[in-house]
């Protein structure tokens, strides 16, 4: 039955209120004066408290159900109550609103560190401010409007980084969101704004001759610790967070093994990677290093040994550069013209799949490469994810030596090359 305005709100009837085809549609409570819910026609529902001070309308937000549950709004509408009857303004503080700086350190607080996974929280926190701060530090966030949204992801598209745009958006929206929950404002900036670039699945898998040259441009031109950092993401194919976050108290040495917690891996499930016989040189060889820094980590930060590294968008672009110009080096060297070389399109999430289409190609047989890759759909989905609880780590250790081994067969030189493989 549709409300009529002389009921009390319950949670039954909020979850079925019907959205308008266009504008919006409110709805008053029937027994707490001027305390109501509003709902948009993209089914958005804000509850809110009108009421009159000193002669004029005024309008408070209380929150966006669901998140806030129909029992704390009505509580914030009879805390309002109880301040007029005392002739007092409900919403001084609310008239005061947050600058965006102040706000996103709340946000981060209270939203980011206490709802999200470390790496997810840092990972916003980072947008955020290295994207927003500057503009908009002093702005108060009521002021912030689709406008301001618009003129930074444009920057992007125009600039040709659409994922950056879309980053961007996507931590703007997660924050302005969060601030409607909490009233500071009514309507986000974001909302009614689409993504700004297509969301496609990517399916890059990167080619043997491009993976060559990528790795001794890592090898040599790059170097530690990006250049080390893309090696280890190659031979292991595991995830960016997983081997920047890399610690020495999860590495086995002699065991040849590398245990991954749950609380650092996507699917929060134990991980166990064997390692190679190259990922075993690279780490060792790195042994001295973790001596001087003192670090936890087997990629430090820079000057701060107590976090792990986070530079990989720089280290990336060193890569590409020097990745460049070993190609315009090589069409040189084979009289074609270097103007003609077709830029690469790739990420570092590719690696993985480069090294799964590429193990399968082996012969690495499916639920292996799974195992390699900690998935747990597939094969290990469902019921056989819950009973087959063999770790496969032989079998993980022959598909992994047989990719490092194709990977490292890629450096060395055809017979006649002049190239040698330390190239």
């Amino acid at each position: 039955m549709r409300h009529n305005g002389s009921q009390q709100l319950t949670d039954v009837e909020l979850r079925n209120l019907p959205s308008p085809e266009e504008g919006q549609v409110q709805y008053p409570d029937g027994k707490t004066p001027g305390f109501g819910v509003r709902v948009t026609s993209n089914g958005l529902k804000t509850f809110y408290f009108v009421y009159r001070f000193q002669g004029r309308s005024r309008r408070m937000t209380l929150g966006r159900y669901p998140h806030t549950p129909l029992k704390d709004a009505r509580g914030k509408a009879h805390a309002a109550l109880r301040s007029l009857a005392k002739g007092e303004d409900p919403q001084v503080e609310e008239s005061q609103p947050l600058g965006f700086s102040s706000a996103l350190d709340e946000f981060v607080e209270l939203y980011c560190k206490a709802s999200n996974r470390a790496s997810t929280a840092y990972e916003t926190e980072r947008i955020l401010r290295a994207v927003f701060l500057k503009p908009w530090g002093t702005r108060l966030i009521n002021t912030i409007g689709k406008s301001d949204i618009l003129v930074i992801t444009d920057r992007f598209m125009r600039a040709g980084k659409p994922s950056a745009a879309n980053h961007a958006f996507s931590a703007a929206r997660k924050f302005f969101n969060w601030c409607v929950d909490r009233g500071m404002i009514e309507i986000s900036p974001c909302h009614t704004l689409n993504m700004p670039a297509p969301i496609g699945k990517r399916s890059t898998v990167i080619e043997d001759a491009d993976l060559a040259v990528l790795w001794k441009a890592a090898a040599n031109e790059v170097g530690y610790p990006f250049g080390t950092i893309f090696q280890l993401l190659t031979l292991t194919a595991q995830r960016r967070g997983e081997v920047c976050g890399m610690r020495w108290d999860e590495l086995d040495l002699d065991a040849g093994l590398w245990n991954i917690p749950g609380s650092r891996t996507k699917n929060a499930q134990r991980h166990t990677v064997p390692l190679t016989p190259a990922v075993l040189e690279i780490l060792e060889g790195l042994a001295p290093r973790a001596k001087k820094t003192k670090s936890d980590f087997v990629f430090p930060a820079r000057g701060k040994p107590e976090q792990s590294y986070t530079g990989y968008s720089k280290g990336k672009r060193e890569l590409d550069a020097a990745f460049d110009k070993r190609r315009r080096e090589e069409a040189v060297a084979k009289g074609e013209s270097p103007h003609e070389i077709e830029d690469l399109d790739w990420t570092l999430h590719d690696l993985r799949r480069t090294a799964a289409t590429r193990m399968a190609e082996l012969g690495i047989l499916p639920h292996v490469v799974e195992r390699v890759l900690n998935h747990v759909s597939g094969t290990f989905g469902r019921v056989a994810g819950i009973y087959n609880r063999f770790q496969y780590v032989d079998e993980m250790r022959d598909a992994l030596t047989t990719w490092e081994t194709h990977v490292l067969a890629l450096t060395v030189p055809k017979a006649g090359g002049a190239e040698n493989a330390a190239s």
